[in-house]
């Protein structure tokens, strides 16, 4: 029996053995010269490299076993075979990969897959930073979950997209970390006086319950293909439109999950409420009846996606603050406890 090949950890350091990596996978030309190889973005989950030889740039993306902005976080492995799953599903569905790059190759056994470079891109973390979205925008990212959804709702065959460990993990950390009574994390760095209102948040025992059943449900498999991350760091903004990225957390879902995610994140942005209303407006007018979402599971998965990205390990580039996060870690538990996503908002 031949030994099993030692894993190959690519390292934005190291352009000859980026170089031989894709070299000897055909990626690209065996005298083709990789000019430069670097980071691509400050992605949580995985390596991802921009790589620009002297004939064309692609983006280089690797999992491994660990969470890459945090390696003491195990995470599974074969996450990235999901992702190319979603790539060739979305392939079929026009509305859809017209709003994604190309998959170029993959290599399930070295966990990597490269795709199109889309030039002049940059991802929407700006929004928490100042930046505001627009209405056409807005629409783009109704059109395409409206499209995924719909395509995908109730397909045979769509089982391999059910991605049980990744779930797990983001289960975790959506629902119930954040609300452990000593999560290790200091709060006091992002604001002063949060450390104080999540413990308040920790102690309420119907926000802890409803909490955990929103985690339930998220473990329960749904109707149709949900991208799964639908967030401002995975919509990319370019001269030739918006794009939508990184789907390795892309499961078997409820349709609200991916809204509640967009909802979430608009109000952690401190976007106009009219965005999140014109989304799912947008979003009911392209999709059949059977997609509408429920405004209740709405509210939860939204309420727990503002919970967990304000006193959860997964922080966002949100400038330190003095009084938002606190305000709106309120918020989150009048949306949840009210099932009414808009109390996301001041005066909603």
């Amino acid at each position: 029996m031949r030994p099993k090949a030692e894993p190959v950890w690519l390292d934005a350091g190291d352009a000859a053995g980026v170089a031989r990596f894709l070299r000897e996978r055909g990626w690209i030309e065996p005298d083709e010269v990789v000019l430069e190889v670097g980071r691509a973005g400050d992605g949580n989950m995985n390596l991802t490299l921009r790589v620009r030889t002297g004939q064309r740039s692609l983006i280089l993306k690797q999992a491994r076993p660990w969470v890459e902005k945090y390696p003491h976080i195990a995470a599974p492995a074969e996450r990235m075979e999901y992702e190319e799953r979603f790539y060739q599903r979305a392939s079929d569905i026009v509305e859809v990969a017209r709003r994604m790059p190309r998959l170029l190759a993959s290599d399930v056994a070295a966990g990597a897959i490269a795709l199109e470079d889309i030039a002049d891109a940059h991802d929407a973390s700006d929004l928490y930073r100042g930046a505001t979205m627009g209405r056409e925008q807005v629409d783009e990212l109704a059109f395409y979950l409206a499209a995924l959804h719909g395509a995908t709702y109730g397909a045979t065959g769509e089982a391999r997209f059910a991605n049980r460990a990744m779930r797990a993990l983001n289960q975790e950390h959506i629902y119930r970390l954040p609300l452990a009574a000593d999560n290790g994390l200091d709060l006091e760095l992002f604001e002063p006086g949060l450390n104080a209102a999540a413990s308040e948040l920790k102690r309420d025992v119907e926000f802890g319950r409803l909490a955990r059943l929103t985690g339930e449900r998220y473990l329960a498999d749904g109707p149709c293909l949900a991208h799964g991350d639908f967030f401002p760091g995975s919509w990319l903004m370019a001269p030739r439109g918006l794009f939508v990225i990184d789907a390795e957390f892309c499961f078997l879902g409820p349709v609200e999950f991916d809204l509640a995610c967009a909802i979430a994140h608009l109000a952690l942005a401190r976007q106009p409420i009219d965005l999140p209303e014109r989304l799912l407006d947008q979003y009911c007018r392209r999709s059949a009846e059977r997609l509408a979402p429920d405004g209740v599971w709405l509210a939860r998965f939204a309420a727990c996606e503002v919970m967990r990205r304000l006193i959860g390990v997964a922080q966002l580039p949100i400038p330190p603050s003095d009084g938002f996060r606190a305000a709106l870690l309120g918020r989150s538990r009048d949306a949840l406890l009210n099932n009414d996503w808009r109390r996301l908002w001041d005066h909603a």
